[in-house]
Protein backbone atom coordinates (compact mmCIF):
# COMPACT_ATOMS: atom_id res chain seq x y z
CA UNK A 1 0.00 0.00 0.00
CA UNK A 2 1.37 3.44 -0.81
CA UNK A 3 2.32 5.74 2.01
CA UNK A 4 0.98 9.22 2.43
CA UNK A 5 -2.47 10.65 2.02
CA UNK A 6 -3.20 8.88 -1.28
CA UNK A 7 -4.46 5.48 -0.16
CA UNK A 8 -4.16 2.88 -2.90
CA UNK A 9 -5.08 -0.75 -3.37
CA UNK A 10 -2.48 -3.25 -4.63
CA UNK A 11 -1.91 -3.26 -8.38
CA UNK A 12 -2.45 -7.04 -8.40
CA UNK A 13 -5.52 -8.56 -6.81
CA UNK A 14 -6.78 -12.12 -6.33
CA UNK A 15 -10.28 -12.33 -7.76
CA UNK A 16 -13.38 -13.73 -6.08
CA UNK A 17 -15.97 -14.58 -8.74
CA UNK A 18 -19.59 -14.22 -7.68
CA UNK A 19 -23.00 -14.23 -9.32
CA UNK A 20 -25.06 -13.95 -6.10
CA UNK A 21 -24.94 -10.20 -5.65
CA UNK A 22 -23.17 -6.94 -6.45
CA UNK A 23 -20.84 -5.38 -3.89
CA UNK A 24 -20.64 -1.58 -4.06
CA UNK A 25 -17.99 0.60 -2.41
CA UNK A 26 -18.97 1.49 1.14
CA UNK A 27 -21.39 -1.43 1.48
CA UNK A 28 -21.09 -4.85 3.09
CA UNK A 29 -22.09 -8.17 1.57
CA UNK A 30 -22.19 -11.75 2.80
CA UNK A 31 -21.45 -14.34 0.14
CA UNK A 32 -21.15 -18.12 0.08
CA UNK A 33 -18.06 -19.74 -1.43
CA UNK A 34 -18.05 -23.38 -2.54
CA UNK A 35 -16.48 -23.51 -6.02
CA UNK A 36 -12.89 -24.78 -6.49
CA UNK A 37 -11.03 -21.57 -7.34
CA UNK A 38 -12.93 -19.44 -4.82
CA UNK A 39 -12.31 -22.06 -2.10
CA UNK A 40 -8.61 -22.08 -2.95
CA UNK A 41 -8.48 -18.28 -2.72
CA UNK A 42 -9.96 -18.39 0.79
CA UNK A 43 -7.65 -21.17 1.99
CA UNK A 44 -4.42 -19.88 0.45
CA UNK A 45 -4.92 -16.14 0.74
CA UNK A 46 -7.40 -15.20 3.44
CA UNK A 47 -6.83 -17.94 6.02
CA UNK A 48 -3.04 -17.99 5.73
CA UNK A 49 -2.39 -14.28 5.20
CA UNK A 50 -1.10 -12.23 8.13
CA UNK A 51 -1.10 -8.70 6.72
CA UNK A 52 -3.84 -6.21 5.90
CA UNK A 53 -2.79 -6.42 2.26
CA UNK A 54 -3.55 -10.15 2.21
CA UNK A 55 -7.18 -9.52 3.22
CA UNK A 56 -7.86 -7.26 0.22
CA UNK A 57 -9.42 -9.09 -2.70
CA UNK A 58 -11.18 -8.14 -5.92
CA UNK A 59 -14.86 -9.07 -6.04
CA UNK A 60 -16.02 -9.64 -9.62
CA UNK A 61 -19.83 -9.60 -10.04
CA UNK A 62 -21.99 -11.24 -12.67
CA UNK A 63 -19.40 -14.00 -13.14
CA UNK A 64 -19.71 -17.62 -12.06
CA UNK A 65 -16.71 -19.63 -10.96
CA UNK A 66 -16.67 -22.94 -12.90
CA UNK A 67 -17.66 -26.02 -10.90
CA UNK A 68 -14.38 -27.70 -11.88
CA UNK A 69 -10.91 -26.16 -11.76
CA UNK A 70 -10.19 -27.98 -15.03
CA UNK A 71 -12.66 -25.72 -16.84
CA UNK A 72 -11.56 -22.43 -18.35
CA UNK A 73 -12.63 -19.21 -16.70
CA UNK A 74 -15.63 -17.47 -18.27
CA UNK A 75 -15.42 -13.93 -19.56
CA UNK A 76 -14.87 -11.70 -16.53
CA UNK A 77 -16.89 -8.57 -15.80
CA UNK A 78 -14.37 -5.77 -16.36
CA UNK A 79 -15.37 -3.59 -13.40
CA UNK A 80 -15.04 -4.98 -9.89
CA UNK A 81 -14.90 -3.83 -6.28
CA UNK A 82 -11.79 -4.05 -4.14
CA UNK A 83 -12.95 -5.42 -0.82
CA UNK A 84 -11.71 -6.09 2.68
CA UNK A 85 -12.53 -9.58 3.95
CA UNK A 86 -13.63 -8.90 7.52
CA UNK A 87 -14.93 -12.37 8.41
CA UNK A 88 -14.48 -15.94 7.17
CA UNK A 89 -16.65 -18.78 8.49
CA UNK A 90 -16.21 -22.39 7.33
CA UNK A 91 -18.64 -25.31 7.39
CA UNK A 92 -18.77 -28.89 6.11
CA UNK A 93 -22.58 -29.18 5.92
CA UNK A 94 -24.21 -29.93 3.57
CA UNK A 95 -20.86 -29.74 1.74
CA UNK A 96 -17.59 -27.90 2.41
CA UNK A 97 -17.99 -24.16 1.94
CA UNK A 98 -17.04 -20.78 3.39
CA UNK A 99 -19.16 -17.75 4.12
CA UNK A 100 -17.37 -14.44 3.61
CA UNK A 101 -18.29 -11.03 4.96
CA UNK A 102 -16.69 -8.40 2.73
CA UNK A 103 -16.75 -4.60 2.77
CA UNK A 104 -16.35 -2.67 -0.48
CA UNK A 105 -13.47 -0.20 -0.69
CA UNK A 106 -13.38 1.16 -4.25
CA UNK A 107 -13.89 0.34 -7.92
CA UNK A 108 -11.23 -1.08 -10.17
CA UNK A 109 -11.00 -2.31 -13.73
CA UNK A 110 -9.17 -5.41 -14.89
CA UNK A 111 -6.22 -4.57 -17.11
CA UNK A 112 -4.88 -8.08 -17.58
CA UNK A 113 -5.56 -11.55 -16.21
CA UNK A 114 -2.19 -12.77 -14.91
CA UNK A 115 -3.11 -16.33 -13.92
CA UNK A 116 -6.16 -18.59 -13.62
CA UNK A 117 -4.94 -21.24 -11.14
CA UNK A 118 -5.09 -22.07 -8.32
CA UNK A 119 -7.24 -18.92 -8.24
CA UNK A 120 -7.41 -15.98 -10.66
CA UNK A 121 -5.10 -13.00 -10.16
CA UNK A 122 -5.32 -9.84 -12.26
CA UNK A 123 -3.46 -6.62 -12.79
CA UNK A 124 -5.94 -3.87 -11.94
CA UNK A 125 -6.35 -0.12 -12.14
CA UNK A 126 -7.98 1.71 -9.27
CA UNK A 127 -10.92 3.84 -10.44
CA UNK A 128 -12.10 5.45 -7.19
CA UNK A 129 -9.55 7.23 -5.07
CA UNK A 130 -10.08 6.26 -1.45
CA UNK A 131 -8.85 9.61 -0.15
CA UNK A 132 -11.96 11.29 -1.55
CA UNK A 133 -14.04 9.32 0.96
CA UNK A 134 -12.01 10.68 3.88
CA UNK A 135 -11.65 14.24 2.61
CA UNK A 136 -14.14 16.31 4.59
CA UNK A 137 -13.04 19.64 3.06
CA UNK A 138 -14.73 19.38 -0.31
CA UNK A 139 -17.06 22.32 -0.66
CA UNK A 140 -20.71 21.84 -1.55
CA UNK A 141 -20.14 24.01 -4.61
CA UNK A 142 -17.73 21.43 -6.01
CA UNK A 143 -20.30 18.67 -5.63
CA UNK A 144 -22.72 20.60 -7.81
CA UNK A 145 -26.45 20.69 -8.29
CA UNK A 146 -26.76 16.94 -8.83
CA UNK A 147 -25.37 16.10 -5.40
CA UNK A 148 -27.71 18.64 -3.78
CA UNK A 149 -30.68 17.09 -5.55
CA UNK A 150 -29.57 13.60 -4.55
CA UNK A 151 -29.10 14.67 -0.93
CA UNK A 152 -32.59 16.21 -0.83
CA UNK A 153 -34.23 13.00 -2.03
CA UNK A 154 -32.07 10.87 0.29
CA UNK A 155 -33.12 12.90 3.34
CA UNK A 156 -36.77 12.80 2.25
CA UNK A 157 -36.63 9.02 1.91
CA UNK A 158 -34.95 8.37 5.26
CA UNK A 159 -37.28 10.73 7.14
CA UNK A 160 -40.29 8.81 5.78
CA UNK A 161 -39.04 5.78 7.73
CA UNK A 162 -39.42 5.09 11.45
CA UNK A 163 -36.77 7.32 13.03
CA UNK A 164 -37.13 5.47 16.35
CA UNK A 165 -35.34 2.50 14.76
CA UNK A 166 -31.61 2.85 15.62
CA UNK A 167 -30.43 1.82 12.14
CA UNK A 168 -32.64 4.48 10.50
CA UNK A 169 -31.46 7.17 12.92
CA UNK A 170 -27.85 6.19 12.22
CA UNK A 171 -28.44 6.38 8.46
CA UNK A 172 -29.90 9.87 8.88
CA UNK A 173 -26.74 10.99 10.69
CA UNK A 174 -24.56 9.41 8.01
CA UNK A 175 -26.25 11.52 5.34
CA UNK A 176 -24.79 14.59 7.01
CA UNK A 177 -21.42 13.17 8.05
CA UNK A 178 -20.35 11.27 4.92
CA UNK A 179 -19.00 13.01 1.82
CA UNK A 180 -21.73 13.40 -0.80
CA UNK A 181 -19.75 11.42 -3.39
CA UNK A 182 -19.94 8.31 -1.18
CA UNK A 183 -23.73 8.40 -0.87
CA UNK A 184 -24.89 7.03 -4.28
CA UNK A 185 -23.16 3.69 -3.74
CA UNK A 186 -24.25 3.39 -0.11
CA UNK A 187 -27.90 4.34 -0.72
CA UNK A 188 -28.13 2.04 -3.75
CA UNK A 189 -26.99 -0.88 -1.60
CA UNK A 190 -29.63 -0.07 1.06
CA UNK A 191 -32.79 0.68 -0.92
CA UNK A 192 -34.72 -1.93 -2.89
CA UNK A 193 -32.83 -2.40 -6.15
CA UNK A 194 -32.19 -5.34 -8.43
CA UNK A 195 -28.75 -6.84 -9.03
CA UNK A 196 -28.92 -5.48 -12.57
CA UNK A 197 -29.47 -1.94 -11.26
CA UNK A 198 -26.59 -2.34 -8.80
CA UNK A 199 -24.41 -3.57 -11.65
CA UNK A 200 -25.24 -0.46 -13.68
CA UNK A 201 -24.27 1.75 -10.73
CA UNK A 202 -21.01 -0.17 -10.30
CA UNK A 203 -20.21 0.31 -13.99
CA UNK A 204 -20.89 4.06 -13.73
CA UNK A 205 -17.29 5.13 -13.23
CA UNK A 206 -17.91 8.88 -13.34
CA UNK A 207 -19.48 10.39 -10.21
CA UNK A 208 -21.87 12.50 -12.28
CA UNK A 209 -23.22 9.32 -13.91
CA UNK A 210 -23.83 7.72 -10.53
CA UNK A 211 -25.82 10.71 -9.27
CA UNK A 212 -27.95 10.73 -12.44
CA UNK A 213 -28.64 7.01 -12.22
CA UNK A 214 -29.39 6.80 -8.49
CA UNK A 215 -31.77 9.79 -8.25
CA UNK A 216 -34.56 7.93 -10.14
CA UNK A 217 -34.04 4.94 -7.83
CA UNK A 218 -34.58 7.17 -4.79
CA UNK A 219 -37.65 8.79 -6.34
CA UNK A 220 -39.12 5.36 -7.11
CA UNK A 221 -38.61 4.28 -3.50
CA UNK A 222 -40.17 7.49 -2.18
CA UNK A 223 -43.25 7.11 -4.40
CA UNK A 224 -43.60 3.50 -3.29
CA UNK A 225 -43.56 4.53 0.37
CA UNK A 226 -46.12 7.27 -0.28
CA UNK A 227 -48.45 4.77 -1.92
CA UNK A 228 -47.98 2.36 0.97
CA UNK A 229 -48.81 5.08 3.49
CA UNK A 230 -51.98 6.01 1.56
CA UNK A 231 -53.23 2.42 1.58
CA UNK A 232 -52.54 2.04 5.28
CA UNK A 233 -54.11 5.31 6.45
CA UNK A 234 -57.81 4.50 5.68
CA UNK A 235 -57.47 1.19 7.49
CA UNK A 236 -56.07 2.94 10.57
CA UNK A 237 -58.92 5.49 10.47
CA UNK A 238 -61.49 2.69 10.19
CA UNK A 239 -59.96 0.90 13.16
CA UNK A 240 -60.16 4.04 15.27
CA UNK A 241 -63.79 4.65 14.23
CA UNK A 242 -64.85 1.08 15.02
CA UNK A 243 -63.22 1.11 18.43
CA UNK A 244 -64.88 4.42 19.26
CA UNK A 245 -68.44 3.21 18.64
CA UNK A 246 -68.14 -0.24 20.20
CA UNK A 247 -69.32 -0.76 23.81
CA UNK A 248 -66.31 -1.40 26.02
CA UNK A 249 -67.61 -4.76 27.23
CA UNK A 250 -67.47 -6.17 23.69
CA UNK A 251 -64.14 -4.86 22.43
CA UNK A 252 -62.29 -8.07 23.22
CA UNK A 253 -64.84 -10.30 21.48
CA UNK A 254 -65.63 -7.98 18.54
CA UNK A 255 -69.08 -9.49 17.75
CA UNK A 256 -70.69 -8.63 14.45
CA UNK A 257 -73.98 -6.74 14.07
CA UNK A 258 -75.74 -9.97 13.07
CA UNK A 259 -74.55 -11.68 16.25
CA UNK A 260 -75.83 -8.76 18.35
CA UNK A 261 -79.29 -9.04 16.77
CA UNK A 262 -79.39 -12.81 17.32
CA UNK A 263 -78.46 -12.37 20.98
CA UNK A 264 -81.29 -9.85 21.45
CA UNK A 265 -83.83 -12.15 19.72
CA UNK A 266 -82.76 -15.11 21.87
CA UNK A 267 -83.15 -12.99 24.99
CA UNK A 268 -86.74 -11.99 24.01
CA UNK A 269 -87.69 -15.64 23.40
CA UNK A 270 -86.43 -16.66 26.83
CA UNK A 271 -88.45 -13.91 28.54
CA UNK A 272 -91.65 -14.96 26.75
CA UNK A 273 -91.09 -18.64 27.64
CA UNK A 274 -90.52 -17.76 31.29
CA UNK A 275 -93.82 -15.82 31.39
CA UNK A 276 -95.74 -18.76 29.91
CA UNK A 277 -94.29 -21.18 32.45
CA UNK A 278 -95.18 -18.91 35.37
CA UNK A 279 -98.81 -18.66 34.19
CA UNK A 280 -99.15 -22.42 33.75
CA UNK A 281 -100.81 -24.61 36.35
CA UNK A 282 -97.76 -26.85 37.11
CA UNK A 283 -96.73 -27.66 40.68
CA UNK A 284 -94.35 -25.41 42.63
CA UNK A 285 -91.53 -27.97 42.52
CA UNK A 286 -91.86 -28.45 38.76
CA UNK A 287 -91.95 -24.67 38.27
CA UNK A 288 -88.65 -24.27 40.13
CA UNK A 289 -87.00 -26.95 38.00
CA UNK A 290 -88.18 -25.38 34.73
CA UNK A 291 -87.05 -21.85 35.67
CA UNK A 292 -83.68 -23.19 36.77
CA UNK A 293 -83.17 -24.92 33.41
CA UNK A 294 -84.15 -21.77 31.48
CA UNK A 295 -81.61 -19.61 33.36
CA UNK A 296 -78.83 -21.99 32.38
Amino acid sequence: MAAGSAIQIPSRLPLLLTHEGVLLPGSTMRTSVDSPRNMQLVRSRLLKGTSLRSTIIGVIPNTSDPTSDCDDLPSLHRIGTAALAVQVVGSNWPKPHYTLLVTGLCRFQILQLLKEKPYPVAEVEQLDRLEQFTNQHKSEEELGELSEQFYKYAVQLVEMLDMSVPAVAKLRRLLDSLPREALPDILTSIIRTSNQEKLQILDAVRLEERFKMTIPLLVRQIEGLKLLQKTRKPKQDDDKRVVAIRPSRRISHIPSTTEDEEEEEDHDDVVMLEKKIRTSSMSEQALKVCLKEIKR
